[in-house]
């Protein structure tokens, strides 16, 4: 990856290292520019404040004399209702480029821009079609939608919001069952997919399904159509100017869309989110961001890559809109590289797996070079040497398009190591955000300028948070540390036709329970140690990597005193450093027990370099050969486990490990 850079440049930098020494003194580490640059006002120090001492209420120092039921308000005050989000953009982009559309001619690709104007008629008629020929009724009619990212899934979202039809969101990789199950507990009149073949499998129970009225195709190439199968290029062609109906008044608390929760602890819960909770949420993050000067060029082309069936991107993507910017719909996270290139957007949302695979690939491409390794090294290590870092990382700007000017990244925590690799090679903010579904991903946001690596940030201009003591553990409030409680105007209105689950989420006060473990750092930032429901944790927010592992799920049973693994090896790597022979196939190389000693042997190192307890050690291992998945059932759409499901298909193996006598334990 670096070859061509090193031995084109080699020596010029020389030749710069030896007639220019002063400038080197002088140049700006990453952290003094950052804070320059993006630097909000907060002390970092104090970035948070308790507000109400006897229920230690906290909130970011900024807003800590502030109603954050309204003050999101002050931004775009002309936006009730989500339907209001594509006409405020077009009002400040002076009617500007809104949805970008890839186009291939000849081997070469371009985007085609569509106005704001353009997407907000392509909107009323997909919302009048639904309000007049589908017989839809505002604010009570259910729309289901299963789709890739693509411009049509924000023309129906939007046409749902502007005749306020409840938008019913299933991620692409629910089974037949699973989707059926959706469609007949939301009490769906209409469902909208990408391609005929996403319901190929259970078309004809759909065609069947009487409480369905009509089913919407987004591709044109439709086989077997019956008039309960519309595409959707059809309806647009039907549906003339004047057939456009005057949107209905719409009230902000009514409930805009359902959206499912990960499922990471059993069946999905339908979660209600109000036009008000997501408009807080993303006004809410325009207030945090843009006191960092996060806005204008920096924000002004998103790619979306995330799926839309996820509240985190789904209230970025209003952020974006809301202020007029340009979106590029990214369908697959396996074309995000080549999404990058040619859309070179300028902000991005991102899980922490995207970032690691993108990591992983860049250091084996250079652990191939000693030199290259130590020229790494020394870049990532050293703050003194910014201008060798912009040397030997410079590639990976051009990974991203070459014009990032910043990344959110959420969903789960990211490693120490990744985010300081990449908040040097691409020399920008990258903020790390904590939320939930429930609280329409809002709770904490770190600041642009604060660099520490192991804090979830202060609370959003729209919420306050507490920690309140978890029974039978050593985690009381008095000691900052306890069960994360988040209120305000992003707090979902409940789970659909569960009201007990409900009761049991959001207390009397109206604090939202989340489940986790959280601390208060002595500068004011939250920190996640814990999760209530989880029994076993490899180590308390520390975590570890073993050059042999991809995926490993720890586990084990209460009367036992320690824990077991079950331990998917990384194939590309014991091959090359275990067994290279390719006649071999990986599964009967999980079955040697050499192999098994070597990565157990590993994981013992590591527990004593990060110095655990016995009793959070793994002492024995079982290697699996297939890794897990969306198509197995083992992650979710999120890319986490679902340790349910995981713990019902190994446990019988899990209780086994037990029964082995343990290997390499004596090394503790």
């Amino acid at each position: 990856m670096l070859r061509l850079l090193l031995k084109s440049k080699g020596i010029h930098v020389v030749s710069r290292i030896r007639g220019v020494s002063v400038p080197c003194i002088n140049i700006r580490t990453y952290k003094t520019r950052i804070q320059q640059l993006h630097h909000d006002g907060i002390d970092y120090n104090q970035q948070s404040i308790e507000t109400k001492a006897d229920e230690h209420v906290r909130r970011c120092t900024f807003y800590k004399d502030l109603d954050i039921w309204t003050l999101y308000k002050t931004i775009c005050p002309n936006v009730r209702t989500l339907g209001d989000v594509l006409y405020e953009g077009r009002t400040a982009s002076n009617n500007s480029s809104c949805v970008g559309i890839l186009q291939s001619s000849n081997s070469t690709k371009s985007i085609e821009w569509l106005s704001y104007s353009m997407a907000i008629e392509r909107s009323l008629m997909i919302g009048s079609y639904l309000w007049k020929s589908a017989n839809l009724t505002p604010m009570q009619s259910k729309v289901a939608i299963m789709s890739s990212n693509r411009p049509e899934y924000l023309f129906v979202e939007q046409a749902c919001y502007m005749y306020g039809f409840i938008l019913v969101n299933l991620y692409t990789s629910y089974d037949p069952a699973a989707v059926m199950n959706l469609l007949h507990r939301t009490k769906a009149e209409i469902l909208v997919v990408d391609n005929i073949e996403r319901i190929k499998s259970c078309q004809n129970e759909l065609l069947q399904n009487n409480q369905l009225k009509m089913i919407i195709v987004m591709d044109d190439k439709i086989d077997n159509q019956t008039n309960k199968i519309q595409s959707l290029s059809s309806i647009l062609k039907i549906t003339k100017a004047n057939d456009i109906c005057e949107r209905p008044i719409i009230d902000p608390n009514s409930i805009a869309t359902f959206i499912m929760t990960s499922g990471t602890t059993g069946e999905p819960k339908i979660v209600m989110l109000s036009h008000e909770n997501l408009l807080a949420g993303s006004k809410g993050h325009i207030l945090r961001i843009e006191r960092a000067n996060i806005k204008g060029s920096v924000t002004a082309r998103h790619c979306s890559v995330l799926p839309l069936a996820h509240i985190f991107e789904r209230f970025i993507l209003l952020a974006v809109l809301l202020r007029g910017n340009q979106v590029v719909f990214c369908p697959t996270p396996d074309k995000f590289v080549e999404y990058c290139s040619i859309v070179k957007p300028t902000q991005m949302t991102v899980v922490p797996r995207i970032l690691n695979k993108i990591h992983d690939k860049i250091m084996m491409e250079i652990n191939k070079s000693k030199l290259k390794q130590y020229l790494v090294q020394q870049s990532l290590r050293s703050e003194e040497s910014w201008w060798l870092s912009r040397l030997i990382l410079g590639k990976v700007k051009k990974i991203f398009g070459n014009e990032l000017k910043a990344i959110f990244t959420g969903s789960a925590p990211i490693t120490h190591d990744v985010l300081h690799f990449f908040r040097i090679a691409l020399d920008i903010p990258i903020m790390s955000g904590y939320g939930q579904t429930e609280t329409t991903a809002c709770g904490t946001t770190t600041h642009a300028g604060d660099l520490s690596f192991d804090t979830i940030g202060s609370p959003v201009a729209t919420v306050e948070v507490k920690l309140i003591d978890v029974p039978h553990t050593k985690y009381r409030s008095e000691m900052n540390q306890g069960e994360i409680c988040i209120r305000g105007p992003t707090i979902f209105k409940g789970y659909y036709n569960d009201e007990v689950k409900t009761r049991e989420t959001i207390d009397e006060n109206g604090w939202l329970h989340t489940g986790d473990i959280g601390e208060w750092t002595s500068d004011g930032a939250l920190r996640i140690i814990d999760r209530t429901k989880h029994i076993f944790k490899l180590n308390q927010g520390v975590y570890i990597r073993s050059p042999w592992i991809t995926q490993i799920f720890v586990d084990g049973i209460s009367t036992e005193a320690t824990v077991v693994a079950i331990v998917i090896p990384d194939e590309d790597f014991v091959r090359k450093h275990f067994k290279s022979t390719q006649t071999i196939a990986f599964t009967d190389l999980c079955k040697e027990p050499e192999l098994k000693q070597i990565i157990l042997t590993d994981l013992i190192r590591l527990a004593k370099d990060n110095k655990l307890k016995y009793f959070e050690t793994v002492t024995n291992i079982y290697l699996h050969p297939q890794p897990f998945s969306m198509e197995n059932g083992l992650l979710t759409i999120t890319l986490k486990t679902r340790r349910m499901n995981v713990q019902k298909q190994f446990q019988s193996i899990i209780n086994s490990l037990y029964n082995v006598k343990k290997v390499a334990t004596n090394n503790l």
